[in-house]
């Protein structure tokens, strides 16, 4: 443990200590539920401690992520504890006398369930919140029966999603995790992954805004966390679903599970064919520095393709005993797609048309990432204390082949050919142990070591059709190769006390990074290494049973990837090209947060209010590089700062109607001054997420949720407001084993992207549109079976 970890933890346990002095007249009962047969955590179930004398609910809770429950402040007297979850059978301790503190592990039998006998009229809230995080349980949303991850996203709360399916969180960047863990396909092409990942394959969606030390740094607006399904269920277990769309769209997917008894075996596959038409006007005015020459530019473009994607995962765990288990597990991801894009582009000045020509691109991708996953996790004798290993390995081609022809109406002269071929290449391999060891009753440790291991090559290579030769030639402009290696050992410890009405967790995080950028082509490299140190805290109040004051600090890291660093020219059209800097600093993000709990009956309010400083923020800054060239190339700010302010109101209105209302207020003011802009710039932006769900009958359900952003600041202008529109209607069937849906997305089609440019020789607008308006007809079905009860339902009320 480093020295200001530990001097903290001493801290905290001396006026954790003098705290313990108050309340003893009062108890707790904790303890953990898992399965009987795979012994693994089970969440949601709900624990109720009841009076032996009258059987009055005394308190009462739901497990958490790891199957654990602590109920507090307790009046001493005689008490027994009662364990139900949908499909299992309850379970009921003996009558117990509570003095002081009771533990009970407990065991539901997952060899018999009742899911054919029991109708279940309950429902869980859409979201949730945690006191470290904010969760979005994807099942109770309609439209993620039939939509990808993406468009699951755009509707949890404070959670944004352009047009390009770039993901932010609170108007910032974010780390996006799967199951917790860092994973190669949320890479440099998360976005395109996001959108053909089948969100029925999610469980849910947790937001960390302030992430503990024992998380990865990286994102400027916290950690959005992926986590999906996978269940440990006796027998057979599965789903599928298949749906069709308008404009010959089409989606289809698999899950299954058999779990025998110490071996879980799961698999998925998933195929969806998209269907995509992008319209893009850019009009611009540039003028020549020198001359003060201005010339009129206008291109528009219309960009169809039909991306082929299929996602494929099968692993196993196997218990070897009661304290060892170990699992191995793979996954593919591939796509592939034919892109054909016009593009009219007209140039004129003061005297009238220069140039007007239309550029076509034929373009043929292909990309797939291939990964694996190996654990071992050791537990010891005491709950909750376990050591585990996990190494991850990927390997990630991809192919770019782009035939450009120019046809020119204005001159007259000879169609001109050139063509580019980019193969990228990206290995990554992450190395984790993880160690956990709840040193006391209210007390727990964390700690361990994070190895990241990564490797991108960019390889470019150009050639242009010259009519005498009559052959390609090579473009030495557009020919190079890059290759970037990144190796980041970290430590890391957190440590964790609650008391009575207080709970506290520190950490700290401590990074060596070591980068090196080669620039093949040009036979020189550029190393960086940097040791980097990332505390963190939690802190919250409980001043009731129904309200909590939450306070937390991090210091956060985003770096650059590969294709921001590339020096060598990546060609768009030959007026629009776009470089890289090797020279790009991280950013440092120093970020603090306060807020309020209220959860009562169903329902609860988070307000918050957030405070974030960035220095060397990264932003793209547009410049001609001649009369009619543009080039983009990534830059850092001097600072930015922001502040915000949000609401999350969620629960349960009554019996059929669920809502969820997520307003953000942001004021965001950055420093340019080290790029040549003399004064800061500063905004307010605000943005909206709601989500209203009703149950129109027991079978029959209604969603409909919106997002709305309005205009958000870059150094050079501002992006424009948008907004869209999503609804979904769903018929359950066969006993609730199946169900049909029709569902909508930009249903008032009004969702597009804007972005307004000025500066002293460069005034630009783009706006870009999309057939984003979708229609999905689908069903899913849901089978299995358990096998014949073998034993009764164990329970252990021991100390």
């Amino acid at each position: 443990m480093s020295k200001p970890t530990y001097y903290l933890s001493l801290l905290l346990l001396f006026l954790c200590g003098s705290i313990s002095t108050y309340g003893q007249s009062k108890g707790t009962v904790s303890g953990k539920v898992s399965a009987l047969s795979s012994k693994l955590p089970m969440e949601f179930v709900n624990i109720v401690l009841k009076s032996a004398k009258d059987s009055v609910v005394v308190i009462h809770e739901v497990t958490d992520g790891k199957g654990s429950f602590n109920l507090k402040n307790i009046p001493v007297g005689k008490y027994f504890l009662q364990a139900s979850f949908i499909g299992f059978d309850d379970v009921k301790t003996s009558v117990f006398n509570l003095e002081g503190t009771k533990v009970f592990p407990l065991f539901l039998d997952d060899t018999k369930q009742t899911l054919n006998e029991v109708q279940v009229t309950a429902k869980k809230a859409i979201f949730s919140n945690a006191i470290d995080r904010k969760v979005y349980q994807v099942d109770m949303d309609l439209m993620a029966k039939s939509g990808s991850a993406s468009e699951v996203l755009q509707n949890v709360p404070l959670v944004q999603v352009d047009l390009d399916g770039n993901v932010s969180l609170r108007n910032s960047t974010a780390t996006i995790l799967i199951n917790g863990k860092v994973s190669p396909l949320m890479g440099k092409n998360a976005a395109t992954v996001l959108q053909q990942l089948p969100a029925n394959s999610i469980e849910r969606i947790e937001v960390i805004t302030n992430p503990s030390a024992k998380y990865k740094p990286d994102g400027t607006g916290g950690i959005i966390n992926i986590v999906l399904k996978k269940t440990a269920k006796r027998g057979w277990n599965g789903n599928l679903t298949a749906n069709a769309g308008n404009n010959e769209r089409y989606n289809a997917s698999s899950t299954f599970n058999y779990n025998p008894g110490r071996l879980n075996l799961f698999g998925s596959y998933s195929v969806r064919q998209d269907d995509r038409v992008r319209r893009t006007t850019n009009n611009r005015t540039q003028r020549d520095p020198v001359s003060d020459a201005v010339n009129y530019y206008q291109d528009q473009l219309e960009s169809k393709t039909r991306p082929f994607s299929n996602i494929a995962t099968l692993g196993f765990d196997y218990t070897l005993n009661d304290k060892n288990s170990f699992g191995l597990s793979g996954n593919y991801y591939g796509r592939t797609q034919n892109k054909n894009d016009l593009t009219i582009k007209k140039m004129s000045n003061a005297t009238g048309l220069l140039q007007d020509y239309d550029r076509k691109r034929a373009n043929s991708e292909k990309e797939s990432n291939t990964g694996a996953l190996l654990y071992f996790e050791h537990n010891f004798a005491k709950e909750n204390h376990k050591l585990r290993m996990e190494f991850n390995i990927a390997h990630a081609p991809e192919t770019e082949n782009n035939h450009f022809t120019n046809t020119f109406r204005y001159p007259d002269q000879a169609d001109q050919r050139d063509y580019t071929v980019i193969k990228q290449t990206s290995d990554k391999k992450n190395l984790t142990l993880n160690y956990e060891n709840p040193v006391s009753e209210h007390s727990k440790l964390e700690a361990g070591y994070d190895g990241q291991f990564n490797k991108d090559d960019l390889d470019f290579y150009g050639a242009v059709f010259e009519p005498e030769q009559g052959e390609f030639i090579t473009d030495a402009q557009k020919t190079n190769r890059f290759i970037y290696r990144e190796r980041i050992h970290a430590l890391y410890s957190t440590f964790s006390h609650e008391q009575d009405k207080i709970s506290v967790m520190v950490g700290l995080r401590a990074e060596y990074t070591d980068l090196k950028s080669a620039l093949v082509s040009a036979g020189t490299s550029i190393p960086n290494h940097y040791f980097k140190v990332y505390p963190t805290l939690h802190f919250s109040y409980k001043l009731n049973d129904h309200q909590e004051l939450q306070l937390n600090y991090s210091r956060r890291v985003r770096r650059p990837e590969g294709d921001d660093l590339n020096p060598f020219a990546e060609y768009a059209d030959p007026t629009n090209i776009r470089v890289g800097n090797p020279y790009l600093l991280p950013e440092i993000i120093h970020s603090i947060e306060a807020g309020y709990l209220w959860r009562k009956n169903g329902l609860s309010i988070l307000p918050g209010i957030y405070y974030r400083y960035t220095y060397n923020r990264f932003t793209a800054i547009t410049s001609p590089l001649n009369d009619s060239v543009l080039v983009t190339k990534q830059e850092n700010l001097a600072n930015d700062k922001a502040m915000g302010a949000d609401v999350v109101f969620s629960g349960n209105i009554n019996s059929k109607l669920n809502l969820s209302l997520s307003p953000n207020i942001f004021y965001n003011q950055i420093d340019a001054a080290n790029l040549g802009y003399s004064t800061k710039k500063s905004t307010i932006t605000w943005s909206a997420n709601f989500n209203a769900g009703y149950l129109i009958s027991n079978t029959l359900s209604f969603q409909l949720n919106s997002i709305y952003k309005s205009s958000r600041l870059t150094p050079q202008g501002k992006f424009l407001p948008s907004f869209v529109m999503n609804a979904a209607l769903r018929k359950d069937i066969f006993a609730k084993k199946g169900s049909v849906y029709l569902a909508g997305s930009d249903i008032l089609k009004t969702q597009r992207q804007e972005v307004d440019l000025q500066g002293p020789y460069l005034n630009q607008h783009v706006k870009t549109s999309s057939n984003s308006s979708m229609v999905f007809l689908g069903l899913s079905y849901n089978f299995g079976s358990v096998p014949k009860k073998k034993k009764e339902v164990q329970f252990d009320n021991s100390l």
